[in-house]
C-alpha cells in the first residue's frame, strides 16, 4: 500500500516586507539629516570663529604698533583718529580705526554724590580748601598721564567689527607736584 505523502507547504520568507524597508529608510533618513545639519552648523561656527580670530589678531597687531610707537598724546591726537587699511598679505579687505581719548575724571562734588548746586566747600575752612586743591591737582595729573586707545578692525566685505581697548601711559606728561598753599 502506498502511503500518502504529506506535503508540508510552508511559505518561505527570504526577504523583507515593504513596511520594514520603509521604516528602515525613515530611520536612516532622520539620522542622515541630523548628521548633515550638525556638520553644517559646525562649519558655520568654524567660519565665524575664524573671522573673530582674524579680527582679534589684527586688533592686537595694531594695538602693539601703537604701544611700540610711543606716540605723543596731545589734544590734536585726541581729535584726529588714525584710519587706514591693513597691509598684511591675505587681509587686504580689513580696515582699522585707532582713537585716542584722555581719561576724564568727574569733579569732586560728583564723586561725593553732591549736585553742582551744592557746594561741598561752603565753609571756608583750610582743610576743605586743601582737600579741593589736592583733588584738582591729582585729577589734572591723572587726566594728563592716562589715555585710552581704542582699535577698531572692520572687515569691509562682511561688515564684521572687533574693538580692542587699552589704557596707556603718556610718558611725556608733566606732573604738577607743587601742592603748596
Amino acid at each position: 500500500m502506498v502511503k500518502g505523502l504529506k506535503i508540508n507547504l510552508k511559505i518561505a520568507q527570504t526577504g523583507f516586507a515593504l513596511v520594514e524597508v520603509m521604516i528602515a529608510l525613515l530611520i536612516f533618513s532622520v539620522f542622515a539629516v541630523s548628521i548633515i545639519s550638525i556638520q553644517s552648523s559646525n562649519v558655520t561656527s568654524s567660519a565665524i570663529l575664524a573671522e573673530d580670530l582674524a579680527l582679534h589678531n589684527l586688533a592686537e597687531l595694531k594695538m602693539n604698533e601703537v604701544l611700540i610707537s610711543r606716540l605723543k598724546f596731545t589734544n590734536a591726537t585726541e581729535n584726529d583718529p588714525d584710519t587706514g587699511e591693513i597691509e598684511v598679505e591675505g587681509y587686504e579687505n580689513y580696515k582699522y580705526t585707532i582713537e585716542y581719548k584722555k581719561m576724564l575724571l568727574p569733579d569732586l562734588s560728583a564723586i561725593m554724590g553732591k549736585s553742582e548746586d551744592d557746594n561741598p566747600y561752603e565753609e571756608d575752612s583750610g582743610s576743605k580748601r586743601l582737600e579741593k586743591m589736592v583733588f584738582e591737582k591729582l585729577k589734572k595729573n591723572i587726566e594728563g598721564v592716562l589715555w585710552q586707545v581704542k582699535v577698531i578692525i572692520t572687515n569691509s566685505l562682511t561688515g564684521e567689527e572687533y574693538e580692542l581697548n587699552a589704557w596707556v601711559e603718556n610718558k611725556d606728561a608733566k606732573l604738577d607736584t607743587n601742592f603748596g598753599l
